[in-house]
């Protein structure tokens, strides 16, 4: 046991000399920091000063204290990093980890190119064993270093093709840790890739999921702003070095840790680089101070003082894990953290992102501008967290960020999420125009087989929808005055078997020519472009004091909400002469429940013959949209109490969405 006392005169004094000092430091030594039958402690520094008003504390750094053992000597992380404990754990990793093994069902894209690291030059490879570089690019790259193109690709093929003085710096330390660590072939997509080819790019892009499963390690140089920065601790210093001092019969040795909000760190701030995270099974960090290796069973760390760590799977980056009861909650849980980081361009929204979506569902038409087809009723379902931009078309490069897609905010540092309530049913077919419909073009109905089942209970919330006169225009024969939810339930079983059957009969995906708006028609084809026929209703919207919007009837009555912040509406209707008795237009889409949290709540919801309340309170999702001529724009997603969306004044209409 490890005992440090201070007399108690020597304790005076020291709280006398604090007195006319401007900053102390303080030892911590946190409850249960000490593991059982261990010697060691972990310290942490942290700082006390005064400062206007009173008080303050900072924490400054992490200590490791330990007995002094004789002949004991532990691996320090030095300026240049110490491979050998690094090797040890990816070697038993390579040996013993299943889980960690390369995806043998990957396939390798056509005219798939690696840099051998002994001949320096590219070679084509059908199939190798190769390591993966993951980087940043940075915002405006030297035309001088390297990259390949169609003018240079045959050049770079011949022994030495890639000379050490052109290459940008990041690539060339990713070329000594190759060396390091005895393998042959290196993929980074600046000189593997034709960045100059349109088809190669996209080819090899659409490939991303392949290549990084295929990898047998990733290297993350996730330190710096650009290829030229280099790899620390490989061909330059790192900043922070580690060191150990005895004190009495004490080691104490600093723990090495990453400095937070690290401006050069912009490698988990960039699109591209995500989901080279996510599609990787083992990964090698190297940040401005340390090293450390993830893999999917642990983390272990460069030194001997970080303690190695088993994966917490929830705030991991695996493509799915096991809270994830469908591909589509893995879907959400992706564009959750994707939307979080930036792109240079905006119209790489998608490819950004290809490998993954393309590894949860797979085939050509499997996605619609960023929305799985077969989940597309509840992919309509997402909403940005702060609202502080107004949601507009884009298009750019041959691609178009819809409005109606997460895509159309990606970039604009706005996080994207999803509704985590139950999903009971849609309420609205939809269809993608496609083209010129009037001469080659196309109208095609999505959400026809939707992949995911509907949530447990969804016969009787449906069933109610029904009965309100909310669901097309088919009616179900019962009273919850003479019958209970149980009753209602078989009979809704009765007529239909399933999802699909009730779906077939009572949204029919049918849509007239005729009924499409003239002017979506008679103009030029667009990309990216859905229609639907269902209900609409004109509403209010007023601000809570806080976060977000209340909507309220024409009687005043809240009777539904946005949901994030929606600032850029705030911004509109707080502004001098704005109309307060301005009405948006709003959309059904598909029918939910949600907890009770008030009194008022519980007064939304319905009770059968023999008094027993539904679980969840039902509401009906809706788009707020704003009219742009012929196509409408979406602008908020909300929601409204079903038993007040059915006293509404509805209209059921076509509205197309660009």
């Amino acid at each position: 046991m490890i005992v440090v006392g201070l007399s108690a005169a020597q304790l005076s004094e020291a709280r006398k000399s604090e007195d006319n000092c401007d900053i102390v430091l303080y030892l911590g030594l946190p409850q249960h920091s000490q593991p059982d039958g261990s010697t060691v402690f972990f310290g942490d520094i942290y700082a006390h000063y005064s400062e206007e008003g009173g008080l303050a504390n900072i924490w400054v750094g992490d200590l490791h204290i330990d007995e002094v053992k004789s002949g004991s000597t532990a691996s320090l992380a030095g300026e240049m990093i110490s491979w050998d404990s690094l090797m040890g754990k990816i070697n038993d990793c390579y040996e013993t980890h299943s889980e960690c093994q390369p995806k043998a069902q990957c396939k390798l894209p056509k005219g798939f190119r690696v840099i051998d690291v002994n001949r320096r030059c590219l070679v084509e490879k059908s199939s190798c064993r190769f390591v993966a570089l993951s980087y940043v690019w940075g915002s405006n790259p030297q035309s001088s270093l390297l990259a390949a193109s169609r003018a240079t690709v045959d050049g770079m093929k011949k022994d030495g093709g890639l000379p050490a003085l052109s290459m940008p710096q990041t690539i060339e330390d990713a070329i000594e840790v190759c060396l390091k660590m005895g393998e042959r072939y290196l993929w980074a997509d600046r000189l593997c890739i034709i960045q100059d080819d349109p088809g190669d790019k996209k080819h090899q892009i659409e490939a991303m999921g392949d290549i990084y499963s295929s990898a047998q390690i990733v290297l993350v140089a996730s330190s710096g702003d650009s290829m030229e920065f280099g790899i620390p601790g490989v061909g330059s210093p790192r900043q922070a070095v580690q060191r150990s001092q005895d004190v009495l019969d004490l080691r104490i040795t600093n723990v090495i840790r990453d400095v937070e909000d690290d401006p050069l760190n912009m490698w988990a701030t960039r699109g591209w680089t995500y989901q080279e995270a996510v599609l990787s099974n083992r990964r090698l960090y190297f940040t401005n101070t340390r090293a450390f290796f993830e893999c999917e069973r642990l983390i272990c760390h460069e030194d001997q003082f970080n303690v190695e760590e088993i994966r917490d799977e929830l705030i991991s980056t695996r493509l799915i894990i096991s809270e994830d009861a469908t591909r589509f909650q893995s879907f959400t849980r992706h564009i959750r953290h994707y939307t979080s980081r930036n792109l240079t361009y905006r119209s790489d929204a998608h490819k950004a992102l290809y490998g993954i979506t393309m590894s949860l569902y797979k085939g050509p038409r499997a996605f619609l501008s960023g929305l799985p087809v077969v989940d597309f009723d509840r992919a309509l379902l997402w909403y940005p967290d702060y609202g502080t931009s107004i949601i507009e078309r884009h298009e750019t490069q041959g691609e178009t960020l819809p409005t109606w897609s997460w895509s159309s905010v990606m970039g604009l540092s706005d996080p994207v999420h999803y509704q985590a309530t139950e999903f009971y049913g849609t309420l609205a077919p939809w269809y993608h125009i496609d083209g010129d419909v009037q001469s080659s073009g196309s109208i095609a109905a999505l959400n026809g087989q939707p992949d995911s089942k509907p949530d447990e209970d969804w016969q009787v919330y449906m069933a109610i929808a029904i009965k309100e006169g909310c669901v097309g225009s088919i009616s179900l024969a019962f009273s919850l005055e003479t019958d209970n939810f149980l009753a209602v339930r078989e009979l809704f079983n009765t007529r239909w078997k399933d999802y699909h059957a009730f779906r077939r009969e009572a949204i029919p995906l049918t849509i007239k020519t005729s009924e499409i708006p003239r002017g979506v028609l008679t103009g030029a084809p667009k990309q990216g472009v859905i229609a639907t026929k269902s209900h609409t209703a004109l509403l209010r919207v007023t601000p809570r004091p806080s976060y977000s919007f209340d909507i309220i009837n024409s009687e005043g009555e809240i009777i539904g909400g946005l949901c994030g912040d929606a600032a850029k509406l705030r911004e509109q209707v707080i502004s001098p002469g704005y109309n307060s008795s301005a009405k948006f237009e709003f959309v059904a889409l598909s029918l939910s429940g949600r907890m009770s949290s008030s009194e008022e709540d519980s007064r939304k919801t319905y009770m059968d013959v023999d008094g027993n309340w539904l679980n969840k309170i039902p509401i009906v999702y809706v788009l707020m949209i704003a009219n742009n001529g012929a196509f409408a724009h979406r602008r908020e997603l909300g929601w409204i109490y079903l038993v007040d969306w059915a006293r509404l004044r509805r209209e059921w209409k076509v509205m197309v969405l660009e």
